[in-house]
């Protein structure tokens, strides 16, 4: 009988700990995902304005070709002015690919974030 309630308490404690730990890890994501949405919108951002640019200043690359289109030559067409989140500005640059249907990839580098695969070749 003893043993029963010992076996109670231990199935009591480990339930009281994997919902504590699973509701840790979920506020954690859901902080973390709020911290970056700003910097997601500010990559769709790029995008939509290389978009605008490119359909009127480019040929649209074939084959494996990827055309990269980068802050500075959108700031020499007035295009944008600036990349800034908050207080956190930001570089960047958008891939154009023709996988069959044109892709724009953005990736910016920011003090506080950076698009994974970002690559210096734009800095």
């Amino acid at each position: 009988m003893a043993k029963q309630k010992q076996l109670k308490k231990i199935s009591i404690i480990w339930g009281l700990m994997l919902i504590l730990v699973f509701g840790t890890l979920t506020t954690f994501s859901l902080m973390w995902k709020k911290k970056n949405q700003g910097y997601k919108n500010l990559e769709k951002e790029l995008v939509t304005k290389v978009e605008g640019y490119f359909e009127q200043e480019h040929k649209y690359p074939t084959g494996i070709e990827v055309v990269t289109i980068d802050l500075k030559e959108l700031q020499e067409h007035d295009i944008i002015q600036e990349l800034k989140y908050n207080d956190d500005t930001c570089n960047g640059y958008v891939d154009v690919s023709n996988d069959i249907v044109i892709k724009y990839k953005a990736y910016i580098k920011c003090n506080k974030y950076q698009t994974k695969g970002y690559n210096l070749k734009s800095e």
